[in-house]
C-alpha cells in the first residue's frame, strides 16, 4: 500500500511579508552583496539571520518584523526548514522582550526618540501662527494637533471619516460626526457610530457612550475652524475625506517628530491624566471617553518616566523657549528648501527663455503672444531682434 503524501502546509502570505521582504532585499543591494531577489531567502538563510540580528541601525520591532517574515517565507518554501524554526524563535524573542516592556510600562525605543508629554504640545500649540497666516491646509494640521491635545484623542479612524454637521437629525450609524451648536453657550460633540470599539459590549449596550462631549478649548477650536473654513468632512482634501496615510504625514508635520503616531498622542495624554488624577472613577471615565478599558490605559498606554522624560513638568517656561527655537528652526529650514527650490525653477525659467530669443532670431519664426508674455520676451522694431 502507497504511503499517503504529507500535505504541504502554506501560511498566509500578507502585503506586509511582501513589503518587508522587499525592504529587507534593498538592505542586501546596499551591501551590494549580490543577491537573486527571487532567491535569496531561501539560498542566504545563514547570512540573512547575522544580518538582521547585528544590524545596529535597526531597532528591536524592526528586526522582529523581518525575523518572522523570512520564518514565514521559508516555512511555506519547507514546512520541515530548521531555519524557520530558527527565524521564528528570534522573533519571538524580540516579541516577548517588547512585552515585558510594555508591561513595565517603559518606552519602546520609538516611543524613547518621539514620545513627548502632554506639556509638550501644549507648549508647541502655544507657538503657532493665527490661522490668517497660512494655509488651509497648515490650518488642519494644527486643528489636528490641537484636537489630540486639548481634548481625549481617538483612534485615527475617526478623525478620518468624521462628517461635520450642525443638525441633530444627521445621525447615521453607519458614520461618524463632529456635531456643534453656535447657539447660546457653544457646545461640541463627538459621535462615534463606526470604531475599533464599536462592537466592544459595553459600547454595543450603551449607546450613550457613542456621543462625546468635547472640551470647551476643543470645542471653540473647532467652531472656529469651520467658521474660517465651511467644509463636510473634519479633515478633508478636495473636498474628499483625508487617508490614515495623509493624517499620519500631518502629524508628523505639525509636531516635527518624524516616528510619532496617534497611539504615541493617547500614552501622552494618558500618562498625563493619569498622574493628574489618582481617582479610579476619574480614569474609567477617561477609559469610555477614549473607547478602551482602563486595565488597556494602565496596561498598554501608560508610561513610566524618568527624570529627563519629565523635564517638561518642572521646567515649563524653559521648554516653552525650547519649544519655540524648534518650530523656528523648522520654519527656517522649510524656507531654505523653499528659496532653494524657487533657485531651481528661476535657473530653468531663464535658460528656457534664452533659448527661445534664440530660436526666434535664428529661425525667424513666428511666437506665440503668450510666449512673449510669459517669459517678457521683446523686440526691437528696428533691427527685428527679440530679447
Amino acid at each position: 500500500m502507497p504511503i499517503p503524501k504529507v500535505k504541504q502546509i502554506i501560511k498566509p502570505w500578507t502585503l506586509n511579508h511582501q513589503k518587508k521582504e522587499n525592504a529587507l532585499f534593498s538592505t542586501t543591494q546596499k551591501l551590494n552583496l549580490g543577491y537573486n531577489k527571487e532567491t535569496f531567502i531561501k539560498d542566504h538563510k545563514k547570512e540573512l539571520f547575522k544580518l538582521i540580528r547585528e544590524n545596529k541601525d535597526w531597532k528591536d520591532g524592526t528586526k522582529e518584523g523581518y525575523f518572522f517574515t523570512v520564518a514565514r517565507k521559508l516555512f511555506n518554501n519547507n514546512n520541515k526548514d530548521r531555519y524557520a524554526k530558527l527565524f521564528s524563535d528570534a522573533g519571538f524573542q524580540l516579541m516577548q522582550t517588547t512585552k515585558e516592556k510594555e508591561g513595565n510600562n517603559e518606552l519602546d525605543e520609538k516611543e524613547q526618540e518621539n514620545f513627548r508629554t502632554h506639556q509638550y504640545f501644549l507648549n508647541l500649540i502655544s507657538t503657532l501662527e493665527t490661522t490668517l497666516n497660512i494655509s488651509k491646509t497648515e490650518h488642519l494640521k494644527q486643528l489636528l494637533l490641537k484636537l489630540l491635545v486639548l481634548q481625549p484623542p481617538l483612534r485615527t479612524s475617526f478623525y478620518t471619516s468624521a462628517i461635520i454637521t450642525n443638525n441633530k437629525q444627521d445621525n447615521d450609524p453607519n458614520y461618524n460626526y463632529v456635531y456643534f451648536n453656535r447657539r447660546g453657550s457653544h457646545k461640541a460633540f463627538y459621535i462615534v457610530n463606526k470604531d475599533k470599539a464599536s462592537n466592544y459590549k459595553i459600547y454595543a449596550i450603551n449607546k450613550n457612550l457613542s456621543k462625546i462631549e468635547l472640551s470647551k478649548e476643543a470645542t471653540d477650536v473647532i467652531i472656529e475652524s469651520y467658521e474660517n473654513y465651511p467644509r463636510n468632512y473634519l479633515f478633508e482634501i478636495d473636498n474628499k475625506p483625508i487617508t490614515d496615510g495623509t493624517f499620519l504625514k500631518w502629524l508628523r508635520d505639525i509636531t516635527g517628530l518624524p516616528n510619532i503616531n496617534v497611539d504615541m498622542m493617547r500614552a501622552s495624554y494618558i500618562t498625563w491624566f493619569h498622574d493628574t488624577s489618582p481617582k479610579f472613577g476619574d480614569r474609567e471615565k477617561l477609559a469610555k471617553l477614549m473607547r478602551h478599558s482602563q486595565q488597556t490605559a494602565s496596561q498598554n498606554y501608560r508610561k513610566i518616566l524618568n527624570t529627563e522624560q519629565r523635564e517638561n513638568k518642572n521646567c515649563d517656561e524653559v521648554n516653552k523657549k525650547l519649544v519655540i527655537l524648534e518650530q523656528a528652526n523648522k520654519e527656517l529650514n522649510n524656507k531654505l528648501k523653499a528659496y532653494q527650490e524657487n533657485k531651481e525653477d528661476i535657473r530653468k525659467y531663464k535658460k528656457r527663455r534664452r533659448d527661445i530669443i534664440y530660436q526666434l532670431n535664428k529661425n525667424g519664426r513666428e511666437p506665440r503672444q503668450d510666449t512673449l508674455t510669459r517669459y517678457n520676451i521683446k523686440i526691437n522694431t528696428d533691427t527685428n531682434i527679440y530679447f
